[in-house]
C-alpha cells in the first residue's frame, strides 16, 4: 500500500519545497489552466469509461451530505462547548475533504481511469456545496455571490457536456490529446497543493488536532455506514469511501481568508490533516476497503 499512497505524496512534497525555494511562487496559474482547460478535458475522457446511474448519483449526494453535514454538526458541537462559541473556520475545515486536488489523484491511482466518473461526479457536488452551504455559513450575505461564483465553475458543465457526448466518438488525434491533456491534471493538482502547504504555519495546535480527527476520524466512520448500509456498485462504494477520508480542503482557508472567519484555525487543519492522511489512508485501504 505504500507503494499506491506515497507516490501521490512525493509530488505534493515537490511542490512543497518548490514554494519554499522559491517564495514568490504563487499557484493562481495552475489553478487556472487546470480549473479551466485540464480537469474539463479529464471529465470528458473520464466519463466514457464508467456507467453513471441515476442512482449512483443519489447514492453519491446521499453519502457526501451525510459526511459533511455530521462532521459539520459535531465541529459546531464541539466549538461551542470548547470554545464557548461556534467556530465556522473549524465547522468548514473539519467537514469538507480535499476531494478534487488530492481525491481524483488518489482515486486514479488505486482504482485506475474507472472510478474517476464517480470520483469527479462527488467533487462537483463538494465542489456545490462549498460555494452556496459554506459561504452561507462564513458570510450570511454572500448566498447570491456563492451561486454566481458555482455558475461559472467550468467543471460542472464539462460533467453536464459529458453526459450527452458518451457516446459520441471523437477523431482518434483529438481523443488522444483530450486524454494526454486530462492525464496532466492530477500531477498538476498535487504540486499545486505542496506549493500552498509551504505558505500555511501552525499557530494552534489545538482546533487543529480537533478538526484534523473529526475530518479523518468521523468523516470516515460515517461513510463507512453509509456504504455498507446502501447498495450501489463495488468501485463506487469504495471510490466514495476513500474521498470521504481525504484531509481537509484547500478552499476552505481561502474562503475563511476571504470572510474574515479565523483563517488561521482552516490553515492549521488543511496542514495536520494533510500530513497524517498518508497513515489513514493505508488504514483505509488495508482495513476498512476490504470490510464493504
Amino acid at each position: 500500500m505504500i507503494n499506491v499512497i506515497f507516490p501521490t505524496y512525493i509530488l505534493i512534497a515537490a511542490g512543497f519545497l518548490s514554494g519554499k525555494v522559491k517564495k514568490n511562487m504563487e499557484t493562481e496559474t495552475i489553478t487556472f489552466i487546470v480549473l479551466y482547460f485540464f480537469a474539463p478535458a479529464l471529465i470528458l475522457s473520464s466519463f466514457k469509461t464508467v456507467k453513471l446511474s441515476l442512482s449512483d448519483i443519489k447514492f453519491i449526494v446521499f453519502c457526501g451530505t451525510a459526511v459533511i453535514g455530521s462532521v459539520w454538526i459535531a465541529a459546531a458541537v464541539i466549538g461551542k462547548n470548547l470554545f464557548g462559541k461556534r467556530l465556522p473556520a473549524l465547522e468548514l475545515s473539519s467537514a469538507i475533504m480535499n476531494i478534487g486536488y488530492l481525491g481524483l489523484p488518489v482515486v486514479y491511482v488505486l482504482f485506475g481511469e474507472a472510478a474517476l466518473g464517480y470520483a469527479v461526479t462527488y467533487m462537483v457536488f463538494v465542489t456545490v456545496i462549498h460555494f452556496t452551504v459554506a459561504i452561507i455559513a462564513l458570510n450570511p450575505e454572500s448566498l447570491k455571490k456563492g451561486i454566481k461564483e458555482t455558475a461559472k465553475i467550468p467543471l460542472i458543465y464539462a460533467v453536464i457536456a459529458a453526459v450527452f457526448l458518451r457516446n459520441v466518438s471523437f477523431p482518434g488525434g483529438a481523443e488522444k490529446m483530450l486524454k494526454l491533456t486530462g492525464n496532466s491534471t492530477m500531477p498538476l493538482m498535487l504540486i499545486a497543493i505542496g506549493i500552498k502547504l509551504s505558505r500555511i504555519n501552525v499557530k494552534d495546535l489545538t482546533p487543529a488536532i480537533i478538526g484534523t480527527l473529526l475530518r479523518l476520524c468521523l468523516g470516515t466512520a460515517v461513510a463507512f455506514i453509509v456504504v455498507k448500509l446502501l447498495p450501489a456498485s463495488s468501485l463506487l462504494k469504495k471510490t466514495v469511501l476513500v474521498q470521504s477520508s481525504l484531509p481537509s480542503a484547500m478552499l476552505n482557508f481561502v474562503l475563511c481568508d476571504r470572510f474574515g472567519q479565523n483563517p488561521e484555525i482552516s490553515a492549521s487543519v488543511i496542514l495536520i490533516s494533510t500530513l497524517i492522511s498518508p497513515l489513514w489512508l493505508i488504514f483505509v485501504i488495508k482495513v476498512l476497503l476490504p470490510a464493504i
